[in-house]
């Protein structure tokens, strides 16, 4: 049983003696009160509850699913409910998809809210759905080279020829671990330790609704994206190890002839590295 919760967990409310009513309903959390959380309630009108921790049963990090809609429509008519995905990895999200939602091939794709300092998003589809297209992924997530927004969706994306069918899921990634690594006697070493960015766990329907209309506004302009990334990176250097990965993406892909961009040093082992110098 989870005794500590974070905001943004969603959960199942049970036990609860005095509001028999409420158990079995799930929502999400908000935030600590003393020794209780403040918890909203799915499909409630008074929905936002007190609840000790042990009357509350941990699903998963909550995320939102946005469904398909026509295009032209409004923020506020935008199909879109909370629920959970259970992790940590992608492994276990990705199955969860395929049991829990039903879908037969789930791809995934990073990108960032507004303002954000990273890839904060992470954004899942079915790449083998034949249901109606979903008018807001293609506007809000478009695809284009990497070489022009922060985000860099790639055109050839599984399932994206004719545009993301059937409903999205979106979850909030943690900020990247800061990891200087070095190899010795083709031996990776690594030191690592917490980068400091803004993290909130909880994706709010606002805040879907605002990158909606942002993308409304902006949409076949890739130079809005540009603003976006030159602003978070203005008067950062670009991280070291940051670098160090695009360089050996670029020598992989060279050496092998295929795409490819290392996110994390842990991806690159001993051998790999070795065969690169080759």
């Amino acid at each position: 049983m989870k005794k500590t919760f974070n905001r943004g967990d969603f959960v199942r409310v049970q036990d609860l003696a005095s509001r028999a009513d409420l158990n079995g309903k799930e929502g999400y959390v908000l935030r600590p009160i003393e020794k209780r959380y403040e918890v909203e309630i799915i499909g409630m009108d008074c929905n936002t509850f007190s609840l000790l921790p042990k009357r509350l049963e941990y699903l998963g990090q909550s995320c939102v699913v946005i469904g398909p809609c026509d295009k032209g429509v409004s923020s506020e008519e935008i199909p879109i409910h909370t629920s959970y995905l259970k992790g940590p990895t992608e492994y276990e999200e990705i199955q969860e998809l395929k049991k829990r939602f039903g879908w037969r091939s789930p791809v995934g794709m990073a990108w960032c809210s507004e303002n954000a300092e990273y890839k904060d998003l992470y954004v899942y589809y079915d790449s083998e759905c034949r249901e109606t297209i979903n008018n807001l992924a293609d506007v809000v997530f478009p695809p284009m080279s990497a070489d022009k927004c922060c985000p860099s969706v790639p055109v050839n994306m599984p399932g994206r020829k004719d545009g993301i069918r059937g409903s999205v899921v979106v979850i909030r990634q943690e900020p990247p671990r800061f990891t200087d690594f070095f190899m010795s006697n083709g031996v990776q070493q690594s030191v690592s330790g917490q980068r400091d960015f803004p993290f909130d766990r909880l994706i709010t329907h606002d805040e879907i609704r605002k990158l909606y209309d942002n993308a409304l506004k902006h949409k076949g302009d890739h130079s809005h994206y540009e603003k976006v990334s030159k602003a978070q990176s203005k008067g950062k250097k670009k991280d070291p190890v940051d670098a160090k990965l695009d360089d050996l993406s670029k020598m992989f892909s060279t050496k092998f002839g295929m795409g490819v961009q290392f996110h994390n040093p842990n991806d690159i082992t001993s051998d790999m590295y070795r065969y690169m110098q080759g």
